[in-house]
């Protein structure tokens, strides 16, 4: 196997360049946007892209709805125990990371107010429980749960969190992160786009603690992962084929957006299809479905940085990443963003 070593991903960000938490408009976060063509970059802001995608160019946004995927509970120690919620294995239990001074005991029962759960099994870092309660999980969590905002934002979530870590066009819940390049729209930007003509799909895409799996190993190949859901209706290769039949910029909202498309893609998916992808995607890939992407600035060291650089290359994306930092850009899920257009024929 191929060496490809991690550590020339790495950067150096201060810390006062995170955002810890949302602008009032979404629209006013800052936008750097390089052109491929021109090998250009400018300084604007998010809602300058009305003026920089045409009638005729596609958007696809991901609708995935985040869940309030965290809880406290109690072990019968009185101990306390975080759970961030990964998935239904049947109708009664579910998988669960957890972060506790102790791991709690098989068949204990973990609490919450009324609400009780039952250890079934125990991991490394993961728990099997069982609900033990008459409501649905997502009910429980919808009610009691709080949303999980990511670790280097240093903060309990609020209830300004509930609206402001969710897209404008959230619809099918079941993520446990925001697809954060998306938090910039607002309804009226995206109005404002139709009315130019602009054509706007959708895609879903689960996020689940896989997106943001750190690579611990130093060869970026041998890391893993892991399988999210997704789903996509047949218009929307209808629409993408279209626009670039007609030489339009087929525009990526986010790597989870980027993801389902190029699974799709380099499987000969076109039709409304609805299954799961462990794609990842590094320097090297192929892209056959986008032409433009619209996203965050990433962790240094992280899969979602590689698909960026697979995209315009690792020491441009470096080099635009150097020059964020130097414009004090704000990075992570509520800062800043990219667009960066490629716009070749694919």
């Amino acid at each position: 196997m191929s060496f490809c070593s991690i550590d020339e991903y790495n950067f150096d960000l201060p810390t006062d360049l995170i955002a810890d938490f949302p602008r009032e408009n979404r629209s006013d976060a800052r936008l750097l946007y390089y052109k491929n063509e021109t090998d250009d970059s400018s300084h604007k802001t998010f809602c300058d892209i009305c003026n920089l995608i045409n009638c005729g160019d596609v958007i696809i946004l991901n609708d995935t709805k985040v869940i309030p995927a965290r809880m406290n509970l109690k072990k019968s120690s009185g101990g306390v125990i975080e759970i961030l919620f990964m998935k239904n294995v049947s109708n009664t239990v579910f998988r669960v990371i957890y972060k506790s001074s102790r791991p709690p005991k098989i068949d204990s029962i973990l609490t919450n107010n009324n609400l009780n759960f039952q250890v079934s099994e125990v991991k490394e870092n993961t728990l099997l429980l069982i609900n033990l309660n008459s409501f649905d999980i997502l009910e429980i969590l919808n009610k009691y749960g709080d949303i999980p905002l990511p670790k280097y934002i240093k903060r309990d979530s609020t209830l300004l969190d509930r609206e402001k870590y969710q897209t404008v066009y959230a619809d099918k819940e079941g993520s446990v992160a925001a697809p954060t390049a998306g938090l910039h729209f607002t309804k009226e930007l995206i109005h404002k786009l139709k009315t130019k003509g602009v054509k706007i799909e959708y895609v879903t895409l689960h996020i689940s603690y896989n997106t943001f799996k750190p690579i611990t190993s130093n060869n970026y190949l041998n890391h893993e992962i892991g399988y999210e859901q997704f789903s996509i209706n047949a218009r929307t290769f209808n629409v993408i084929d279209n626009a670039k039949s007609n030489k339009n910029k087929v525009i990526a909202v986010g790597t989870t957006v980027t993801r389902v498309l190029e699974h799709c893609y380099q499987n000969n998916i076109k039709k409304t299809f609805s299954g799961k992808t462990d794609l990842f995607i590094y320097p090297g890939f192929e892209f056959k479905a986008i032409n433009c992407l619209i996203t965050n600035f990433h962790l240094p060291k992280s899969s979602l940085l590689l698909l960026v650089a697979a995209f315009i290359g690792r020491q441009r994306i470096l080099s635009l990443y150097k020059m964020a930092i130097d414009k004090k850009y704000k990075f992570y899920s509520y800062g800043d963003s990219m667009f960066l257009n490629k716009n070749y024929e694919i």
